[in-house]
């Protein structure tokens, strides 16, 4: 074995890594360690503790037997830690599902005030708006020399330094970010951090490098895992989309064309293009939602039944006993990035149709509609997609969703057999970054390795 590109993905649930060798042209099996949320006793928090996933980075490196080449981080964006003067963490990191910003203080929440104040509605679980509430709710460390995203966090601690930029991909999910010029709202900014003096990251070029290891491994900026996950599992960019379904759900599309839906987002795509993105709160937290409903039920009747076990059932009654469409189920249980205060319902219910099968097929249904109508929305840029390249443990463990995609795309599905797209992707980024793989030869890479 030759030396090795190593993809670091900071997951909400786990913190995986895939290893790379292109020279045997393989991925060994991906290796995950848990990433569990830190109870901080506040019931809007949702946290994780990064000195603990900072440690199982290096656990995780520390199995790595071949010499490795380059590293690069993606994962988790949006949310935000602050660190001290000399670079280390002093608070926990506050998550894309944490909600302080909905909190109320002297009236009114951290959002509506930052939109009165500057016109801006940044969505819940954004890292500039979770500083303003931070900074409303007295939240902010006193020893805080700045935030980041634990991305910019991890990249930093492996090359030993602070770093001030980040690539686009990182950066728009703090808010206020313009794709197109690489810059932040000044007004936002100004709101939100209280001062014209005080700086916040810059944008790095595509595929840059941010400083080395003291092993004189290259590390790279870090890329948000939408972007890498398109990379690492997407090779025809304009006739293929990526559907991704984890604990929420996305929809990306490649364009070079700026504009796009105003309920989708537009992301920078790695000096490329954009990737159009309709993203969802919830996706494979509905049906784990729905799972937890029949558990409860089945246990309070007094059976022994284990997780797993209710999911088999689960997919059982949804092929055997479910009809698809007799009943429709909102999946937005969560809200909405534009409307957080939405929630889902179920109907319309008659006598015939309230049924534990119908149930299991209306909330598939839901979580893959409201993807597909991000799609619609697209218009031109999806009216070329000839195939959905569908991604996450729900698609490869489920064919019930598989089912559903094709249902409601009405276009052929590749279930991308790469165990995380992401990190697969963010270690083609970091091979590019040291020039040991052209952009041709990754979309050739891609084609082979999904399918494999």
């Amino acid at each position: 074995m030759g030396m090795v590109h190593v993809g670091l993905d900071i997951g909400t649930t786990n913190i995986t890594m895939v290893v790379l060798d292109l020279e045997a042209g393989r991925l060994l099996p991906a290796i995950s360690l848990a990433n569990p949320q830190l109870q901080t006793g506040e019931l809007y928090s949702y946290a994780q503790d990064p000195h603990a996933i900072e440690q199982a980075v290096r656990t995780l490196l520390a199995k790595v037997s071949s010499p490795i080449a380059s590293i690069c981080v993606t994962g988790q964006v949006h949310g935000i830690l602050y660190y001290d003067a000399s670079g280390l963490a002093v608070s926990p990191l506050y998550t894309w599902l944490d909600r302080r910003a909905m909190e109320q203080v002297d009236g009114i929440d951290s959002q509506q005030l930052l939109l009165e104040k500057t016109g801006v509605l940044l969505p819940s679980g954004y890292g500039l708006l979770a500083h303003y509430a931070n900074r409303r709710l007295g939240k902010v460390p006193s020893d805080a020399a700045g935030f980041c995203g634990i991305l910019e966090y991890v990249t930093s601690r492996l090359v030993g330094k602070p770093i001030d930029k980040s690539d686009p991909s990182c950066l728009g999910p703090f808010g206020a970010f313009d794709p197109i010029s690489s810059t932040f709202e000044e007004r936002v900014l100004l709101e939100v951090l209280g001062s014209k003096e005080k700086q916040f990251l810059g944008s790095c070029k595509p595929f840059e490098v941010a400083g080395y290891t003291r092993d004189s491994v290259a590390v790279t900026y870090p890329v948000g895992d939408n972007q890498a996950g398109f990379f690492g599992l997407v090779s025809d960019w304009f006739r293929s989309a990526l559907v991704s379904m984890g604990t929420s759900g996305q929809i990306s599309l490649f364009s070079t064309n700026t504009q796009c839906p105003s309920s989708m987002e537009l992301r920078p795509f790695l000096g490329q293009g954009y990737l159009h993105v309709g993203a969802t709160l919830t996706a494979g937290k509905a049906y784990e939602t729905l799972h937890d409903l029949i558990a409860s039920i089945l246990r309070s009747a007094g059976m022994d039944i284990s997780d797993e076990a209710v999911f088999d059932l689960m997919k059982k009654e949804g092929k055997n006993k479910g009809i698809p469409g007799s009943l429709s189920v909102d999946t937005r249980f969560n809200g909405s990035r534009k409307e957080p205060n939405i929630r889902g319902s179920i109907g319309p219910v008659n006598l015939e149709n309230l049924t534990f099968g119908n149930l299991v097929l209306g909330t598939i249904d839901g979580i893959v509609d409201e993807l597909y109508q991000f799609g619609l929305e697209s218009g031109q840029v999806f009216a070329a997609v000839e195939s959905i390249v569908a991604t996450g443990s729900s698609v490869r463990k489920n064919l019930l969703f598989r089912e559903a995609l094709n249902r409601k795309f009405n276009r052929s599905t590749i279930v991308a057999q790469v165990d995380d797209g992401a990190g697969f992707g963010a270690a083609l980024i970091g091979a590019v970054a040291i020039g040991a793989l052209s952009l041709p030869q990754v979309k050739t890479v891609v084609a082979s390795m999904i399918r494999s």
